[in-house]
């Protein structure tokens, strides 16, 4: 059965009776911000319809949670909910991945394959990182998104599919469309709600709020016994200016809950990562849109050689997230899977030395 949702707003002088904490689908969305409170309390009037949704913010603030919250609030609820990371598409196979491909379409199509927009018929399907979608797949995109229509790779006609779309972002779609990036139909058709999430050096006490919630789920988690934090490490936390959002805080407890030999945590049990931002007493305030600035490719070049090839340890070692190391190598045209062999053959491999300095110079 669909949900029944109560979309009303409170009249004048009436007492908000909304409280997000009492709503299950926003049981992982911890916050007592004021304005974040205000964004969750609208969620509802935003499910209840099915216009499209982009959710803009910087990585790690919570853009999929409240994704999947619209979707769980929606009376879509009943129905599957798909996700699909277009910062990971290869221009040449995002038409399979989105639209689906029939057996012998083309030369790996060794089976029909059913895409996104099929599989979540009736449902919701989310498109992270939209502003990495493939500029030539995007009029298609839009014809589904307006027409609900898709085209099969392979097929002889047009499908009609159902689907709720939620985007995401952390990118300036705007400037996007400016430097010819990406279809200004598009975006339009895709801002027609749109959610802005603020980042949690924003959130006031939230900090300290999530900080205490990560430490009691990873003592669980690791079987340790934690009461607190000093005040010093409460300094610590509170001055920091978190470029990496919640994501970022989470693995800085999680450290400390494994490292630290003391039952409260400590200000240098706190090991921050991140190189992007440095610590200060006084918070800059930055745009939502402000991304981290992308390091020239020698620079990259050199962190891949150190890290052996290992992404989840050149992010930790820039302060970004996975998928933005995945944009800039595919920025700067670098192919990682070529590079990763290029770097575990050249011990001992004098042979691949001419091709290390073709590909790193």
């Amino acid at each position: 059965m669909w949900k029944t949702i109560d979309c009303r707003r409170p009249a004048a002088g009436e007492k908000k009776y909304f409280d997000p904490a009492k709503i299950p689908e926003f049981a992982q969305i911890i916050t007592d911000d004021v304005n974040l409170k205000q964004t969750l309390s609208n969620l509802p009037i935003y499910a209840s319809c099915d216009l499209p949704v982009l959710l803009m913010g910087e990585p790690g603030t919570g853009k999929e949670l409240v994704a999947e919250a619209l979707w769980a609030l929606s009376p879509r609820g009943q129905h599957r909910f798909h996700r699909l990371n277009c910062s990971t598409l290869v221009e040449s196979l995002a038409s399979s991945e989105l639209f689906g491909h029939l057996k012998g379409s083309f030369t790996d199509a060794h089976q029909t394959r059913a895409g996104k927009f099929k599989l979540a018929h009736q449902g919701t399907l989310f498109l992270d990182e939209v502003g990495d979608m493939p500029l030539s797949i995007q009029p298609r995109l839009l014809r589904a998104v307006e027409q609900g229509e898709i085209e099969t790779v392979g097929g002889d006609g047009p499908v009609t599919v159902d689907v709720r779309l939620l985007a995401a972002t952390n990118q300036d779609l705007g400037g996007l469309v400016t430097q010819g990036r990406f279809r200004q139909d598009l975006y339009d058709r895709l801002a027609v709600l749109i959610i802005r999430l603020p980042p949690l050096r924003k959130r006031g006490e939230d900090i300290l709020l999530l900080a205490r919630h990560f430490l009691e789920q990873e003592s669980q988690r690791f079987h340790r016994g934690f009461h607190d934090f000093t005040p010093g490490a409460q300094r610590r936390l509170q001055e920091y200016l978190w470029p990496g959002n919640v994501r970022e805080l989470k693995n800085v407890i999680t450290r400390a809950v494994l490292f630290s030999p003391n039952p409260y945590i400590q200000e240098g049990d706190l090991t921050f990562t991140s190189t992007v931002a440095a610590p200060a007493r006084h918070p800059m305030s930055w745009p939502w849109a402000m991304l981290p600035p992308r390091p020239p490719p020698e620079h990259l070049k050199d962190l891949l050689v150190e890290e052996r090839g290992n992404i989840s340890a050149v992010s930790r070692r820039l302060g970004v997230c996975t998928k933005t190391i995945y944009r800039w190598l595919r920025f700067y045209r670098l192919d990682l899977m070529r590079i990763r062999e290029i770097i575990l053959g050249l011990v001992g491999e004098e042979s691949l030395r001419e091709e290390y300095e073709c590909v790193f110079h």
